[in-house]
């Protein structure tokens, strides 16, 4: 009795020590068996005519954690995937249901498989269910509709409109090569200001800078390095150009020396008082150049006074061109004419062949450079096939042929044993170096 409830007391308490472990199996299983996807597919129609749209829905019920990927590309071949529509999700507490719609077609009459589709949950491969489509013919009424002959060929007049569009380009480049040529090299520009007073004699534009120096706003400005570089640069470019010396490299020194070595050589004719007032002017201008001194403003016009004044005495004092330096001159401004006409020229055609380089590479890239040459330069391949042909009839009973040219009637010589089996024979000919 002892040993029995023994034994039933150590089987209570294994099963008791057993039944938690059981029951959490059980409830583990049932929430796995809850929580496992669902996979679900439907389709609108399995019967549809030539090019109509099928449209085929899957339905994945997943856990809100769970990745799906659903088929992409050309895989519901032979049916052909028109677009595939984006993803519906739709949350139910932690749940999720995803709905992906695919819009396929088939544009060849029959019975087709549209074939199952993988889709990986978390890595795992679920296949759908596969269906069948049929695809039926557009038929087609040939009893309420009249039947016609097909129609014969008809001739249409070759149309001008290439021929109008190229002289049309053609004009319109020589129109532009034309107008670069009147622009670079017939047409006169006006003179701009200063080369209006470039043009003008070394005497009569040192008059004209000494007038605008006058005019200037340095002194007021107290700008008397200016003004001085200025005055000073003006008389040596005069003395330079009409005089002949080389002032605007000479220091102060050297040029009053060039110009007393002058007045000694009887080449110009300029007083003492006239070279020493120029001196002094010059050395101003150096000390307020060189040593910033700065003048009084009267002394400053007065000095431009007495540079206008020098110029002058200088004009009168220099001797008369003779005919020969005239001539020099005359033959200087034709050189620089041509010069100047020369280079417009070469600018001109520069242009032109700059122009027609462009236009060249627009039409090869457009067109082709081989259909370009040929249509340039000609090729007679191209003229036989672009050139009017002639249609006639031959020989009895007639044959109508269409050639380049009107065909040449032949004479044909039948030797004598072939008269008697030939009755008459008409040869017609066309040659061509081609």
């Amino acid at each position: 009795m002892s040993y029995t409830n023994r034994t039933n007391k150590i089987g209570v308490s294994y099963f008791l020590r057993v039944l938690p472990v059981f029951v959490f199996l059980l409830c583990g299983s049932k929430m796995s068996a809850q929580e496992s996807p669902r996979i679900s597919t439907e389709i609108d129609t399995t019967f549809i005519k030539i090019g109509e749209q099928v449209q085929w829905k899957v339905t994945v019920d997943i856990d809100s954690t769970d990745f799906v990927i659903f088929p992409e590309g050309q895989t519901f071949s032979p049916l052909e995937t028109v677009e595939a529509f984006a993803t519906d999700t739709t949350r139910n507490k932690d749940r999720l249901t995803l709905q992906k719609i695919y819009a396929l077609t088939q544009f060849d009459s029959g019975a087709y498989k549209l074939p199952s589709q993988r889709i990986d949950i978390n890595g795992t491969g679920f296949m759908t269910d596969s269906s069948l489509i049929n695809v039926a013919t557009v038929p087609v009424d040939t009893l309420n509709q009249k039947m016609y002959d097909i129609k014969p060929i008809i001739n249409v007049e070759k149309s001008n409109y290439t021929f109008w569009k190229y002289l049309l380009i053609g004009l319109l480049i020589l129109l532009i090569l034309g107008a670069l040529f009147y622009w670079f090299v017939l047409r006169k520009k006006p003179l701009t200001e200063e080369e209006k007073v470039a043009l003008l004699p070394p005497y009569d534009r040192a008059l004209l800078e000494l007038k605008k120096l006058e005019n200037s706003k340095y002194l007021i400005q107290d700008e008397y390095k200016q003004y001085y570089s200025e005055l000073t640069t003006i008389v040596r470019s005069y003395l330079e150009e009409d005089a002949h010396v080389t002032a605007l490299e000479s220091t102060t020194g050297q040029l009053i020396e060039k110009l007393e070595l002058l007045k000694d050589a009887g080449e110009l004719k300029l007083d003492d008082d006239t070279i020493k007032q120029f001196q002094q002017i010059l050395q101003t201008a150096d000390l307020v150049k060189f040593a910033k001194n700065k003048p009084s403003t009267s002394v400053a016009e007065q000095d431009r006074k007495l540079v206008e004044q020098i110029v002058e005495k200088t004009h009168e004092a220099l001797p008369e061109p003779t005919e020969e330096e005239l001539l020099e001159q005359a033959e200087y401004q034709e050189e620089l004419e041509r010069k100047a006409k020369k280079k417009k020229i070469q600018i001109a055609v520069i242009s032109a062949v700059a122009v027609i380089l462009i236009g060249i590479t627009i039409a090869g890239v457009k067109f082709g450079f081989g259909y370009l040459k040929d249509t340039v330069l000609g090729h007679p391949t191209k003229e036989l096939l672009e050139g009017e042909w002639v249609q006639s009839s031959y020989g009895f009973p007639p044959i109508q042929l269409e050639t380049p040219q009107v065909l040449v009637r032949q004479k044909i010589k039948l030797p004598a044993e072939a008269k008697a089996a030939i009755a008459d024979i008409q040869a017609f000919e066309y040659r061509s170096p081609i």
